[in-house]
């Protein structure tokens, strides 16, 4: 049993020697799906309005989909790692749909939410939704483009 422990003893303090600070081995990288400091400047920013809309189900199922276009965004230059945001926000029916892309280069940045089932009966109306599209970091917060629509019956 004491072999063991200073087995795993002697593993830890290589393991701790080895990725420290004077080998110079870092083990804590940014995944490419992590965002940090820095910003984006972006020219421009494309919804389809007219995409968004209540509609039945298919096949029987019964429910109601909220379908929600895509958010293109045009970046022409990057620094570091900040992230688009592209919120959906339909407060009349408790819906708040969020995609994120992490910037690492300049380019058209498609942000797709799924489209979000509902209850028969929920949706039986006009709502307000609130299109909003962000580029955010620890650093920036600023927001690009921000509009309302109507969205259900008599769209």
């Amino acid at each position: 049993m004491d072999r063991w422990v200073t087995v795993a003893g002697l593993f830890v303090v290589f393991v701790l020697v080895g990725t420290g600070p004077l080998t110079g081995v870092d083990v804590t990288s940014a995944s490419a799906s992590t965002f940090g400091d820095g910003n984006a400047t972006v020219s421009e920013v494309s919804v389809d309005q007219s995409e968004l809309g209540l509609t039945p189900g298919r096949f029987g199922t019964n429910v109601t989909y909220l379908r929600v276009p895509a958010a293109a965004i045009t970046v022409d230059a990057v620094s570091q790692r900040p992230q688009l945001l592209y919120i959906v926000s339909v407060p009349g029916l408790d819906i708040r749909m969020v995609e994120t892309s992490v910037v690492t280069e300049a380019g058209t940045y498609r942000l797709v939410p799924d489209d979000r089932a509902m209850p028969p009966g929920r949706a039986d109306g006009t709502y307000d939704a609130v299109l909003t599209v962000r580029v955010q970091s620890f650093t920036t917060d600023r927001t690009l483009a921000r509009t309302t629509v109507t969205v259900g019956d008599g769209q």
